[in-house]
């Protein structure tokens, strides 16, 4: 990186709106306001323990932001030395080398917390990022898919309502908005059923539950929320299933599925089916033209009811892993890392 042309300074406030462009620029599909980008970092950040360090690269003289970088711990698999890494470079300037700064820069970070090991993002259809993750050490862990189901195509009659053989089981359909979302016993019953579902997705590092604030902001509170078409199967007065639909204002034609999941016992029995043909149903009569979706690849129950639905892959992230050398850690003075 030419430092006549490029400067590196921490993060600020006002520098949302850059990460959003930029992200969007990459990710155009899955696109975020700078306020939805700017509620789940503070949301992750404000929890106890949890670092998070970001920064930004600007060009001399504008001072126009034209990357960012960030090093953070993830709190659905916490570990105090387990970090995860984002990068994201304007079209206009890959290749100049920054990229390979900012990385040093936030490596440098870790391992002066005494990282175990890092995880990195990047999209497998994007050579020059695949060869960047490669250069500097990340081993290929697995993928995920990200899938878009055109609405305007789809057909209902494919999908017939299941909610009478359900019932028989005794279980009973509802939404948060009929529920009630300030009941204190709806919003400590979802994040029960969050922590008991959560377990079983794929990631990497081992799973660690959302804090109940963590979980509130972004799955009851966040502003891309709709009530109503967060839906719910209830056994007795435990909530056993889930299939929520989010709002994007980058996006206004387009709902990203939430979070879909259900308890164990419920599974295998077209419950989780069911959930998400309300949520398509849903999107259908309000007039949207797209569902968006995350699969981990190794989801293979999530992504065979996705796939029978009619959704399709259009984009895939190879998750990356680095290992730190343990000698390099174990030659480093004492007094040179944190107590953990």
């Amino acid at each position: 990186m030419d430092p006549t042309r490029y400067t590196i300074r921490p993060f600020a406030l006002p520098d949302y709106e850059a990460q959003a462009r930029i992200e969007n620029e990459i990710a155009p599909w899955f696109a975020n306001t700078a306020d939805e980008i700017r509620r789940w970092t503070e949301s992750h950040a404000a929890v106890p323990g949890h670092l998070s360090r970001k920064f930004v690269v600007e060009l001399r003289p504008s001072g126009a932001i034209v990357a960012h970088g960030a090093l953070y711990q993830t709190t659905h698999s916490y570990h105090p030395r387990k970090f995860r890494i984002s990068l994201g470079v304007a079209a206009a300037h890959r290749g100049q080398g920054i990229g390979t700064e900012l990385y040093s820069l936030l490596e440098n970070e870790a391992r002066a917390r005494a990282a175990l090991c890092l995880w990195a993002d990047v999209r497998e259809d994007d050579p020059r990022s695949v060869r960047f993750l490669e250069l500097h050490g990340f081993a290929p862990q697995g993928r995920t898919w990200e899938s878009r189901l055109d609405l305007t195509t789809f057909d209902p009659s494919r999908f017939p309502d299941h909610t009478a053989a359900l019932r028989a089981q005794g279980l009973r359909f509802t939404t948060v908005a009929e529920e009630g979302m300030a009941r204190p016993e709806l919003r400590n019953g979802l994040h029960r059923l969050h922590v008991v579902t959560a377990v079983d997705i794929p990631r990497l590092g081992d799973y660690t539950p959302h804090p109940f604030e963590v979980f509130a902001a972004n799955h009851l509170d966040a502003p891309g929320v709709i009530p109503e078409a967060i839906f719910l199967a209830a056994y007795g007065i435990e909530y056993v299933g889930i299939s929520s639909l989010l709002r994007s204002s980058a996006l206004p034609d387009t709902l990203g599925v939430g979070y879909t999941g259900t308890e164990r016992r419920f599974r295998r029995q077209g419950l989780a089916l069911e959930l998400k043909r309300r949520a398509v149903d849903y999107a259908r009569t309000h007039g949207y033209r797209f569902l968006l979706t995350g699969n981990d690849s190794r989801n293979s129950g999530m992504w065979t009811i996705n796939e029978k639905l009619g959704f399709r892959r259009e984009v895939t992230w190879i998750q990356g892993e680095k290992l730190i050398d343990a000698e390099t850690l174990r030659a480093e003075p004492a007094g040179r890392r944190p107590a953990l």
